[in-house]
């Protein structure tokens, strides 16, 4: 027990002392080169440079020096009690980012006659803070000024299109592919760009084998660049188009030009997208040159690919569907337990879906084969089915079956398959159709 209360006594005594002589402060001066550099000490603003400061406690700190357009520093540094330190950052002036692109590509970036390089280039080097004037220079085109200011590390982009010091002239002609003569020089074939041209009068002319050649007179200065197109004419060409059978109908690059034989005259040479059509028979499209100044003939073979179906059915009266399109109901002559043949003409080749349907016969479902110019037979036997679709209630009970007639004396229906029933006018309370047969 004693030792602990003098353990006490000696831990007051301590912070007593501490109390009456207090940890002395460090003096700090903070300088940068350039001056006016904020100063941040352990996240505090303190001031600017040139700074110093009389009350930073002993230990380890971290100083962050700031000025407007250079690159931020970070100092860590640790000072001892009643010390003294110098604290002095270098700043240095951040970098301007420049991209430079050009039309054309290829030109020289030059400054105070160092050379950057040729364009496009990307310039990470200079000074934020200054103001540059580049030069851009490329052969057969007019020197070019580019003046840049950056605005701190934003980065800049700067296009420039130069100017020819010669003329140039864009030919181009329809059809491509003509010969192309300035001033007497042949220089190549159109779609072509023909640069260093000298500056006053051109003469350019075109020429493409079987149409008329074209000249024309320009007047060029430095730097234009001038677009001209020719439209050459041609002699006209003509297409001869039959079919076999005769009579097909026509049609030109889509556009509907007449049953066949059929002469068309006064055509543009060329590609031209032929198509011929007639009922029952497959159509043809090809593709068709016509020559110029000459006559293209085409013949057509058409093969048929239609055939025609013929229904029968057990008994008459029953409606005919194929692919889901009616033709409406078979008939009968003289015995409707069998009807009369229905054709149905230019049916496609291939399986189609027939459905046969007669009230009080199961519905039927085939699916007959057409062949190319041949018909296809069908005889369809229907089922008979007890389908109830009436109800009548007399005084002596409710009965369903099939409706059979109803006269001011009596109602008969069809109580079951085969057997039917009459009641009497008088004993009939009600009559009532069920919605779809029950």
């Amino acid at each position: 027990m004693r030792k602990s209360v003098v353990a006490a006594l000696a831990v007051l005594t301590a912070f007593c002392a501490m109390a009456a002589n207090p940890p002395r402060p460090a003096r700090v001066d903070f300088t940068s080169q350039p001056e006016g550099a904020t100063v941040t000490l352990d996240g505090e603003t303190r001031g600017v440079t040139p700074l110093t400061l009389f009350d930073v406690k002993a230990g380890s700190h971290k100083a962050v020096f700031t000025l407007k357009s250079h690159e931020t520093v970070h100092d860590f540094f640790t000072v001892g009690e009643d010390s003294y330190a110098v604290r002095h950052a270098q700043l240095t002036p951040e970098k301007g980012l420049l991209l430079v692109t050009t039309d054309p590509e290829g030109c020289d970036i030059s400054l105070d006659g160092l050379s950057f390089g040729e364009t496009p280039r990307l310039i990470a080097n200079l000074d934020s803070t200054q103001t540059y004037r580049f030069l851009l220079q490329k052969s057969g085109y007019q020197s070019r000024t580019l003046e840049v200011k950056f605005n701190g590390r934003v980065p800049l982009a700067r296009h420039e299109k130069l100017i020819l010091d010669s003329g140039a002239i864009s030919v181009i002609t329809e059809p491509a592919g003509a010969k192309v003569t300035v001033n007497g020089i042949e220089r190549g074939v159109s779609p072509i760009i023909i640069k260093e041209i000298p500056k006053g009068r051109a003469t350019v002319s075109v020429e493409l084998a079987g149409h008329k050649s074209v000249k024309r007179e320009l007047q060029l200065n430095a730097g234009d660049e001038q677009n001209v197109s020719f439209v050459l004419d041609e002699e006209p060409g003509a297409l001869f188009l039959t079919s076999v059978p005769s009579g097909a109908r026509f049609y030109v690059n889509g556009s509907a030009s007449g049953k066949g034989p059929i002469r068309l005259a006064s055509l543009k040479p060329g590609i031209y997208s032929i198509k011929a059509e007639m009922d029952g028979y497959a159509s043809i499209e090809r593709q068709v040159r016509v020559p110029q100044g000459g006559e293209a003939s085409e013949e057509f073979r058409l093969q048929s690919v239609r055939g025609r179906l013929e229904i029968k059915t057990s008994p008459a009266g029953a409606q005919i569907l194929l692919d889901g399109h009616s033709y409406g109901v078979t008939k009968s002559t003289y015995d409707e337990a069998t009807s009369d043949v229905m054709t149905i003409e230019n049916v496609g080749v291939g399986e189609h879906t027939l459905i046969v349907r007669r009230d009080g016969y199961a519905e039927v479902v085939r699916h007959p084969v057409v062949e190319n110019s041949r018909t296809a037979q069908v005889l369809v036997k229907m089922k008979r089915v007890f389908k109830p679709n009436v109800q009548v209630t007399t005084s002596s009970g409710v009965y369903r079956g099939v409706f059979i007639d109803n006269t001011p004396d009596a109602i008969t229906i069809e109580v079951s398959m085969g057997i039917t029933r009459s009641f009497p006018r008088e004993d009939v309370r009600s009559i009532d159709f069920l919605e779809g047969g029950q």
